[in-house]
């Protein structure tokens, strides 16, 4: 970066922004929000190399730089989210949506939706996990993207959900969680290999 601002500024900001728009705003409380956010892209544009920030703040930056705050989807009233889980909702990504779709193809034999949420960073080590004390899936905000690739999504979606249906198993007193039946079952995905390749462009190309 090219400025004293922390890099990690960038990810606050983002996710304080995200979670203001996603919860929904009055008419004068998004072109407040406008209004600042147009200052601020004024005044870092120019002094932030995208090429020298982690892969996380990259995610970040992309989405301060395409967001449009004044989209009539963040207004209060405009639309009433009715999904199962209200943390599921994102500002480009229904996770319900992904996650419901993939365990009616894959997993018609479970019972119920997990709680399906989004974690609080741009994370680009941990992209999902499921967490069983919760019955929890959570994927990462550099998902919450108009051009996060759909298959992307379906198949983390399906790795999360296939945690949830195996399990873990205990030898030696050692927990794991990748066992031989979860390697085996998650090569079922059709694509794995290639997906997985996917990812890693997704992460490293984005700017």
């Amino acid at each position: 970066m090219k400025t004293a601002t922390k890099s990690l500024s960038l990810q606050s900001y983002a996710f304080r922004l995200r979670k203001l728009l996603v919860g929904k705003c009055d008419v004068d409380e998004l072109l407040t929000q406008h209004n600042y956010h147009q200052q601020f892209l004024a005044k870092f544009s120019t002094r932030i190399d995208p090429a020298g920030l982690s892969f996380a703040d990259r995610f970040a930056w992309k989405f301060l730089r395409e967001i449009n705050i004044l989209n009539t989807k963040f207004m209060e009233g405009k639309e009433t989210d009715k999904s199962p889980g209200k943390n599921s909702m994102g500002v480009y990504q229904d996770l319900t949506k992904i996650v419901q779709q993939v365990q009616s193809i894959w997993f018609s034999e479970m019972n119920g939706l997990p709680n399906i949420v989004w974690l609080k960073h741009f994370s680009t080590r941990k992209l999902a996990h499921y967490a069983k004390n919760r019955d929890e899936i959570a994927f990462s905000l550099i998902f919450d993207s108009a051009d996060a690739p759909p298959e992307i999504l379906n198949y983390l979606a399906y790795h999360e959900l296939l945690h949830r249906q195996v399990g873990s198993k205990v030898v030696n007193g050692r927990r794991y969680h990748h066992t031989g039946e979860f390697k085996t079952k998650e090569q079922l995905f059709p694509n794995w290999r290639e997906i997985e390749e996917r990812i890693g462009k997704y992460i490293s190309t984005t700017f």
